[in-house]
């Protein structure tokens, strides 16, 4: 395996990426759940700064489209412990039981804290804000989704096999861990699809694109067709491993111009509302294209103090992204009995989205950072 050509990728600077998708997520959860939304807002005056916040929370609302760099990040880090040997044709060894146990490893301790968090959030709030959890905040949106929310049988068991909300409900205030279920599914096909990939390229992408046909018209039930229809982002992750390992004169030259194109053109289409066929596709770009643009930074942008704290937050994205929620929710809840609902100004969104981050950060700290890949721990603060 030619280790030079993997260190001309900056992965540093895709944990950068890593981490504002994390914080962004958690920026856009907290505008819904903690600001009453834009209709209420413009029926008053407000101050210049009010106004300045209210009108950039705009860009934090493309939560799902985010999750979909997360994908394409999963299948990048997964496929390039191998792509190297596969597209330099090098003898390799992969061991899917190590596989397994080593993505165990890295994720079951803290998606078991996440479900604790969780549970002692939600019955926290249950007791002394109900509104919210019982879905009767009279808000059609807010008690659409928290009715789809609870500790009902088709909630727990999901979560309990590592499948959550594979049934249509959530396990407690916890609905972002949906895309934990996806990611479950992708590992144990990993195997599978490295064996495809071994005999070429159009057995094993072919696969991805095959499934992704089936998915939008077989007879599925609604998870597994979602599941299977996303599968070709997930794989353009392990695609962009191949390409960013074939040499890095071609990385450095085509990738940084290509991949932002790329992820623009992904962009401006994801806007367009057009039939979930085109929207994969348009994932697809936008995803691949964001990895590609972060994978190209010269390393000498991981010397600023900002590429180190953007860095740091990566590190702990896994943290920020499974324990936010509930912990939103919670706030949320507290504003709705408290202060009659969620306020007009959006100071308490920012406020509380700056401290739930807090409080996932600490989060990681009890957890997660004893689970963490060798890659990773020497990145954290001594």
């Amino acid at each position: 395996m030619s280790v030079p050509l993997v260190r001309a990728i900056n992965l540093r600077s895709l944990d950068v990426l890593r981490g504002l998708v994390a914080t962004y997520v958690l920026l856009g959860h907290a505008r819904w759940l903690l600001w009453t939304g834009h209709a209420a807002w413009i029926k008053l005056q407000h101050s210049l700064a009010a106004n300045v916040l209210a009108y950039a929370s705009v860009t934090v609302r493309y939560g799902h489209e985010a999750v979909m760099i997360f994908f394409v990040l999963s299948g990048f880090f997964i496929h390039l412990r191998v792509a190297p040997a596969l597209v330099n044709a090098v003898p390799f060894t992969f061991k899917p039981l190590e596989f397994l146990r080593r993505r165990a490893h890295r994720l079951l301790a803290p998606y078991l804290f996440a479900l604790l968090v969780t549970f002692v959030a939600d019955m926290t709030g249950r007791h002394f804000f109900p509104t919210l959890y019982v879905a009767h905040t009279g808000n059609a949106l807010l008690d659409s989704n928290f009715s789809c929310m609870g500790y009902s049988l088709v909630s727990v068991l999901p979560a309990l096999v590592f499948l959550p909300s594979s049934l249509g409900h959530d396990f407690g205030t916890n609905g972002p861990l949906w895309s934990l279920a996806y990611e479950i599914i992708y590992y144990l096909l990993y195997p599978a699809w490295l064996c495809l990939r071994r005999l070429g390229l159009t057995a094993g992408y072919g696969l991805g694109v095959g499934l992704w046909v089936l998915a939008l018209w077989g007879p599925f039930v609604p998870f597994v067709s979602a599941v299977l229809a996303h599968y070709p982002v997930w794989l353009a992750g392990a695609a962009m491993a191949e390409i960013l390992s074939i040499g890095f004169q071609f990385h450095r030259a085509y990738v940084p111009i290509v991949a932002a194109v790329a992820a623009l053109a992904g962009f401006v289409v994801i806007n367009l509302s057009l039939p979930l066929s085109v929207e994969i596709i348009a994932y697809i770009f936008f995803g691949s294209g964001a990895v590609g643009v972060f994978a190209s930074f010269p390393e000498s942008f991981s010397i600023s103090r900002v590429h180190r704290i953007c860095e740091e937050l990566g590190i702990r994205g896994y943290s920020i992204y499974i324990l936010h929620f509930p912990l939103l929710a919670l706030i949320s809840a507290w504003a709705i009995d408290r202060l009659g609902g969620r306020p007009v100004s959006g100071w308490l969104a920012a406020g509380g989205g700056m401290a739930v981050l807090g409080l996932c950060l600490l989060g990681f700290h009890l957890c997660e950072r004893h689970f963490l890949h060798a890659r990773l721990r020497p990145a954290l603060p001594q």
